[in-house]
């Protein structure tokens, strides 16, 4: 669980750049800008997510937290990489991620929340 720990709080770190890069430092057209916003919001409740999983015991609190993090990571890097490039030959990448990111979070329905 301390890998989990730590990704959650590097996915975190990334998605406050992000949102600072954004508001201050990137002169992004209003479109762009808000899809960067809105994979740094969602790359930010799954880490304050996986942090919160990271105190969990289990095997499934550990997959499910892996799910949640490498989902928000595939969804917002495919927002980010489109709002900077306009490439989008990684825009079909975002549906695997949005997907990973739900599966992850059913997962986390059916986990034991309690330590033993």
């Amino acid at each position: 669980m301390r890998l989990l720990n730590i990704a959650a709080a590097l996915s975190g770190a990334i998605a406050l750049i992000m949102l600072v890069l954004v508001a201050h430092a990137l002169q992004l057209a209003p479109p762009d800008a808000e899809r960067m916003q809105l994979g740094a919001f969602i790359q930010l409740a799954a880490a304050a997510a996986g942090l919160a999983i990271a105190n969990r015991d289990g095997r499934l609190n550990l997959i499910a937290g892996a799910m949640i993090l490498a989902g928000a990571a595939i969804f917002s890097g495919t927002l980010y990489a489109l709002s900077l490039t306009s490439d989008r030959s990684f825009v079909m990448l975002a549906p695997v991620g949005g997907i990973t990111l739900i599966l992850g979070w059913i997962a986390l329905a059916f986990t034991n929340p309690l330590r033993h």
